[in-house]
């Protein structure tokens, strides 16, 4: 039980000042310990809350799709405060989404940026058959990445690299990148196994 209590203390202090590799870890121990279900019972109490009162320090920006089974802080069993989530639709990066990371990489520091796509997106697979009508916005995002007639996972990941290397090759971002205080990388989540595989 000691132990217990142990992690949940360590998971509960902030983790700024972390370098892009350190935050990249980060997620993916946290997600190694979701997919065996060894969850360190990440901190949403209201002693958490008031700690937070002043500010926030997320170590990680991570842009996802609004799936209501896609939750980052569960997915990368994260405390309240640790990760800066933007989530929309096919997780694409219109001029609002941009803003909104950009602010969380120049203000509160967060050194890691994970576009974040998941197996059977409805977005992307909307593309795929050129049924957009409901999502003219969004599609026009995912377009050019993404060819009509195209084999979903293929497609999503596609979606994927074309956000981060878009990401990579924004002004405000790339001064970060190349002073290695920021990095951007690309993920797919998988629906039934919890796995988040990272892609070059």
């Amino acid at each position: 039980m000691q132990l217990k209590y142990t992690l949940f203390y360590l998971l509960s202090i902030p983790l700024f000042g972390l370098t892009p590799q350190e935050s990249l870890k980060e997620l993916v121990d946290g997600n190694n310990r979701y997919v065996m279900d060894k969850l360190l019972y990440a901190d949403h109490t209201s002693d958490r809350r008031l700690t937070l009162k002043q500010g926030q320090t997320p170590f990680a920006i991570v842009l996802s799709c609004s799936d209501s089974r896609v939750i980052p802080e569960i997915i990368f069993d994260q405390s309240t405060g640790n990760l800066f989530v933007v989530r929309i639709a096919g997780n694409v990066a219109g001029p609002v989404e941009l803003e909104s990371i950009e602010f969380a990489a120049k203000v509160f520091g967060s050194s890691m940026i994970l576009v974040l796509g998941h197996e059977s997106c409805g977005a992307v697979k909307a593309v795929t058959k050129d049924n957009i009508k409901d999502i003219p916005a969004i599609a026009a995002l995912i377009q050019p990445a993404v060819k009509k007639g195209a084999k979903l996972e293929l497609a999503i990941k596609d979606n994927v690299r074309y956000i981060v290397k878009t990401l990579k090759n924004n002004p405000d971002l790339k001064q970060l990148i190349d002073a290695k205080k920021l990095d951007c990388i690309g993920g797919y989540y998988k629906i039934q196994s919890g796995r988040v595989e990272l892609l070059e």
